[in-house]
């Protein structure tokens, strides 16, 4: 699908016509290179021992993954109490909670939740969707 300015009549809407230079940018410098993945941190500390593990400080305490599976989701909470960081606090044990916590991961809205196994049905049952 082809999208035109209205006011341009044929030429092709574009995001990416002119590259915006930075402030102190010269003429012919080149772009610099920003990193684009943060470091992994490994999973938070609190998390039972297993392949589903929420990563340490990328959880955003959006509450999500606790609605699709409240049997493994806990919270961390910080020094005034308030929900902080979110952990899987036991692992999946019956096909009711393995369905949660797939759940769970493909809901996560910041990809805090991960999936460390080899098991080839839950690979393939994380990508089917």
């Amino acid at each position: 699908m082809k999208i035109y300015w209205p006011w341009h009549g044929k030429k092709l809407l574009s995001l990416f016509e002119k590259r915006v230079p930075w402030r102190d940018e010269g003429p012919t410098d080149r772009p610099p290179i920003l990193p684009c993945e943060t470091p992994y941190r490994g999973p938070h500390p609190l998390n039972a021992p297993g392949p589903f593990f929420v990563e340490n400080q990328e959880c955003i305490a959006c509450g999500y993954p606790h609605v699709l599976a409240p049997d493994l989701m806990e919270w961390e909470k910080d020094v005034e109490g308030r929900e902080s960081h979110c952990y899987f606090k036991k692992q999946p044990e019956t096909e009711y909670e393995l369905e949660q916590a797939i759940n769970a991961i493909q809901g996560s809205c910041c990809g805090a939740l991960q999936y460390s196994g080899n098991d080839p049905k839950i690979r393939k049952r994380l990508h089917k969707r």
